[in-house]
């Protein structure tokens, strides 16, 4: 007899242990998914093998034993990596074993095919036959086998036709396997480089060195925009297919999983290539996960949760825009993609790339101490020098007496560019006709009734919405509080540059390129798709359109407002400020003229805009680094986040305040290093309470830190405050 540690299907707090169960000798094996009886009803539910041990920390008469082994399974590699997003992100188990199970099911179509062809003839050279089965039984030995679906729709019979011609045993009737194919209506792009430069060349023959290991090794890729990385990408994945090897490439917006598709289909064919990512239907997204798991695609594209595809045999990990935060998961579980990256490509023996313009400050420290090997290209591919910033203060602009949302340089460059037949991006990181609606009368402003926050005014939809929790309701005419009709829209949004866009240059297309144009199902895609060909010359978006994206046309980028970012409350402020106007900014001149970038803000005096405007990394990274180390924030620290919510505002910061009077008192040796409770910037979200407290420690006392809060949560589910969810964020990436 064996014992069993087994994770259950059970995402509450105090069943997040592993439970010992027995079974006979060799009946299960790490990974295998089991059913077992569970409470005192002993109702079956569904468990995963985690561990096997002969003899049991506990009463072995007590031990109940597994009803059956499914046959489903995970890896011992997912296994091995649930236990890590644990160990590291202090996640429940279960949480992190659905990161890898599929969702979805096998889409079936019934098809007619002749059963016995002779037969056929001789039933039609009969006189007993109706007009519709004869129909019927010539069309299908003329085209062969067809769908049920399309002999109803495009031929006209009914399935009691078919019915009949089977009963008579002239037809059959079977079920086939429909591949629903996500990308089967995008065109492949053919890659224009013929010859990698000195610098590709240098960085690509460091990594092929490395994989001729067969050994974990990380690298940093660190090239300004334009310089070619996805060259460096393509051709890694090159050589991992040479290898029998398999690889994945992840980018951090569904929006560009279209354009690094058609580059890779381009060069490896259609087959090699699946894409997950979740702007898929479930059945889409389940046909190419089943794709993967048979070994029928050798590369797997796609956004964070792509990371768990059941791929084999992976010689390498490629991580685009490696600095993007939409790489931290912000619901459970809490992982930061690029870690469990590193450590799956561990786990394989593969290589981690993490590539960017303007790394992360933890990444490229980890490069400066030598975790992550650095490898550098300062040129850009087409040897065109990087765009030309120039500089606008909006608070002269204002006593000059412009009070438009244009600076005078902006507008100039905006029609020369236009006169010149080049495009034009204009980045704004604010979605939304106006930012907020407020009467002129009582001062009053519309606020979320669920989340407390200013709402935005769509003048599409002629609707308020708040973007945390989209609540929408109709705009008012007047005056909700005090019945003035002086109430009006406040501020700037995507939606208004592109208006004023439109009655500015109406020489020029415009379109718009933001969370509300690609909500709907290939939104983005046509948006880009456009912009790609030509038949729009001026693309205003949100920080959508500051992400990797590639179009040689581009002669001019306006930054409406670059200081928005740093205004939010958040020790990564000046570094998103930095990285989005870079970014931004390396949208233009990528084809054979230098391009040009016009900045718009209020604090031309802050480093991290200066920095940006010299597109100097190092001078930025000097000094975020150096502020980083006084404030003890990360990299030189580990930040853990507890966040409290509840429906009840008093319960939820009375169970802030004994959590962490709890935590002060079973640590006292760690008590320095607990900052709070307190309540979050946006204290109500989606009809819940927030509160939140920061724990600082070190790497190795992580682990006690975790232990600690584990036992104060599970203390806290069985008492007066179990109604209050207590989630924890390590490194977040948001303390709104």
């Amino acid at each position: 007899m064996e014992y069993l540690q087994i994770a259950i299907d059970n995402p509450v707090t105090a069943t997040d242990r592993l439970f010992t169960y027995r079974c006979p000798k060799g009946a299960a094996q790490i990974g295998d998914e089991v059913q077992i009886p569970f409470g005192g009803g002993n109702h079956l539910i569904r468990g995963w093998v985690f561990g096997i041990e002969k003899n049991p920390d506990c009463e072995v008469k007590k031990v109940k034993e597994i009803r059956r082994v499914t046959g489903h399974r995970l890896t011992e590699e997912n296994v091995a990596l649930c236990r890590f997003m644990r160990r590291e992100f202090l996640c429940r188990y279960y949480d992190a074993i659905a990161c890898f199970l599929p969702e979805g099911k096998r889409a079936l179509r019934q098809w007619l095919d002749v059963e016995e062809p002779l037969k056929a003839r001789a039933f039609l050279e009969t006189g007993r036959k109706g007009k519709k089965q004869e129909a019927l039984l010539r069309l299908l030995l003329e085209k062969g086998p067809l769908p049920r679906t399309a002999l109803k729709e495009e031929y006209g019979f009914d399935y009691s036709v078919m019915k009949a011609l089977a009963e008579k045993g002239l037809v059959r009737i079977s079920q086939k396997r429909i591949r629903r194919d996500p990308a089967r209506h995008m065109e492949n792009e053919e890659s224009d480089v013929k010859k990698l430069t000195f610098q590709q060349s240098a960085c690509l023959e460091a990594i092929e060195e490395s994989m001729e290991k067969e050994s974990f090794d990380g690298f940093l890729l660190y090239g300004v925009t334009g310089s070619g990385k996805t060259e460096i990408y393509i051709r890694t994945v090159e050589t991992c297919l040479k290898k029998g090897k398999t690889a994945m490439i992840l980018v951090p917006e569904i929006s560009l999983t279209g354009q690094t598709i058609r580059r890779i289909r381009g060069r490896f064919g259609n087959e090699e290539v699946a894409v997950l990512h979740s702007r898929l239907s479930r059945g889409e997204r389940f046909d190419e996960w089943c794709r993967i798991k048979e070994g029928e695609a050798s590369i797997v594209i796609g956004a964070r949760s792509a990371l768990f595809a059941p791929l084999e045999r992976i010689g390498a990990i490629i991580v685009d825009e490696e600095h993007e935060s939409s790489y931290k998961s912000d619901y459970s579980p809490k992982y930061d993609t690029r870690v469990v990256a590193r450590e799956r490509a561990r786990l394989n023996g593969a290589v981690l790339i993490l590539g960017s313009a303007t790394p992360s400050v933890e990444s490229y420290y980890q490069a400066e101490k030598g975790s992550l090997k650095l490898l550098k290209m300062s040129k850009r591919y087409n040897q065109v020098p990087l765009p030309q910033i120039q500089v606008c203060d909006m608070r002269k602009e204002l006593a000059a007496g412009n009070r438009s949302v244009f600076s005078r340089a902006l507008y100039r460059e905006t029609k020369a560019c236009l006169e010149r037949g080049e495009q034009i991006i204009l980045f704004l990181n604010r979605r939304g006709y106006s930012s907020f609606v407020s009467c002129r009368s009582c001062g009053y402003v519309m606020k979320c009734p669920h989340c407390g926050v200013s709402m935005t005014y769509h003048k599409k939809d002629a609707r308020v919405v708040c973007h945390f929790c989209e609540y929408r309701q109709p705009a008012p005419r007047v005056c909700p509080q005090c019945g003035s009709p002086y109430i009006k829209d406040f501020g700037i949004g995507t939606e208004k540059v592109e208006e004023l866009c439109k009655q500015l240059f109406p020489q020029g297309a415009v379109d718009r390129l933001d969370l509300d144009t690609t909500r709907t199902r290939g939104g983005a895609e046509r948006v880009l798709e456009a912009f790609r060909k030509g038949k729009t010359q001026i693309l205003v978006g949100t920080q959508l359109v500051a992400k990797g994206l590639d179009f040689k046309h581009v002669g001019l980028v306006g930054v409406i407002a670059a200081d928005i970012t740093l205004n939010i409350p958040d020790y990564r402020s000046s570094e998103r400020a930095f990285q989005l106007i870079t970014q931004a900014a390396g949208r233009a001149g990528r084809g054979d003229r230098q391009g040009r970038v016009v900045l718009q803000n209020y604090q031309p005096e802050h480093y991290a805009l200066g920095a940006a405007c010299r597109q100097d990394y190092e001078g930025f990274y000097r000094e975020e680094i150096q502020l980083r180390q006084v404030m003890d924030y990360p990299p030189f620290t580990q930040l853990i986040q507890l966040l409290f919510t509840g429906e009840s505002e008093e319960k939820t910061r009375r169970a802030a305040e004994n959590f962490c009077q709890r935590y002060r008192v079973l640590s006292p040796e760690l008590e320095g290093g607990l900052l709070g409770p307190g309540p979050c910037h946006v204290i109500k979200n989606r009809g819940r309470y927030r509160y939140q407290a920061l724990i600082k420690c070190k790497e190795e006392e992580k682990q006690d830190c975790f232990g600690l809060i584990q036992k104060i949560k599970i203390e806290m589910a069985g008492n007066d405050f179990r109604d209050c969810y207590v989630s924890v964020d390590v490194n977040p990436y948001s303390m709104a």
